[in-house]
């Protein structure tokens, strides 16, 4: 069974939330966005190629080409939150949109700033889903505490080529050191996961009969260095105008 936590919320206690964050490397903020904000995500993902041709290959910065998800990049709500826990004003480098069709295999364990390579207090991520989430639903498993490890070392894993993935999820895996405990998340649509860059994190399959849509957008504190990616292609972009 997932755990269930009394998470503190910006919205009502916003010094008890951002002290959870520091100690456990996660949060969860409900209410994030509206019933109208998540039709026009879901709307908006259904124009795209991978939903028309059937192949639900996540997106790659969606905000680049569709206004609905450059204006979610832009939520006010998740970036006053990340300038709270990124201690200063933020730039958006990064959207990615995952349909998860039904049967969909999760992601190895992994650190995003593996790959954005930013400084530990400068990069976070809002992880927003679409439906309501669980374990079934192919929700996240976190490792609280992990947060405080510099970027572990990883292994491969046996290659799975799966199509409507994301061709990293399963290529390799953080090698995880003992005494951290995974924690199965339970949240709602409409709510964002906050997590920090270097929280382990890895994701179950989806047993449902439902797409777990999730639209995940990346910051980092406003100046500060990113690695871009000669695949992802990362760019800042101003969260203000």
């Amino acid at each position: 069974m997932p755990t269930l936590i009394e998470i503190p919320t910006f919205a009502e206690n916003p010094e008890a939330a951002l002290a959870f964050y520091f100690d456990q490397g996660y949060h969860i903020e409900p209410n994030v966005w509206s019933p109208a904000e998540l039709d026009a995500l879901r709307r908006a993902s259904e124009e795209q190629p991978s939903w028309r041709d059937g192949t639900f290959s996540p997106l790659m910065h969606p905000h680049k080409t569709d206004a609905t998800f450059l204006g979610a990049l832009k939520n006010p709500k998740i970036v006053r939150i990340m300038e709270r826990l990124l201690k200063g004003k933020v730039s958006g480098i990064q959207t990615e949109f995952f349909y998860c069709r039904p049967g969909t295999t999760g992601f190895a364990m992994h650190q995003d700033n593996h790959y954005v390579d930013a400084k530990p207090d400068a990069f976070g991520s809002a992880w927003s889903p679409l439906i309501d989430i669980s374990p079934a639903t192919g929700g996240l498993v976190l490792y609280p505490g992990t947060h405080r490890e510099p970027i572990l070392p990883v292994e491969e894993i046996p290659a799975v080529v799966e199509v409507g993935q994301d061709k990293n999820a399963h290529k390799q895996q953080v090698v995880l050191p003992k005494q951290y405990k995974p924690l199965d998340l339970v949240c709602s649509a409409g709510s964002a996961v906050f997590i920090h860059g270097h929280i382990v994190h890895s994701s179950h399959k989806n047993q449902s009969n439902l797409f777990r849509r999730v639209l995940l957008s990346t910051y980092v504190r406003a100046g500060e260095p990113f690695r871009a990616g000669n695949t992802a292609k990362r760019t800042a972009v101003d969260v203000y105008t």
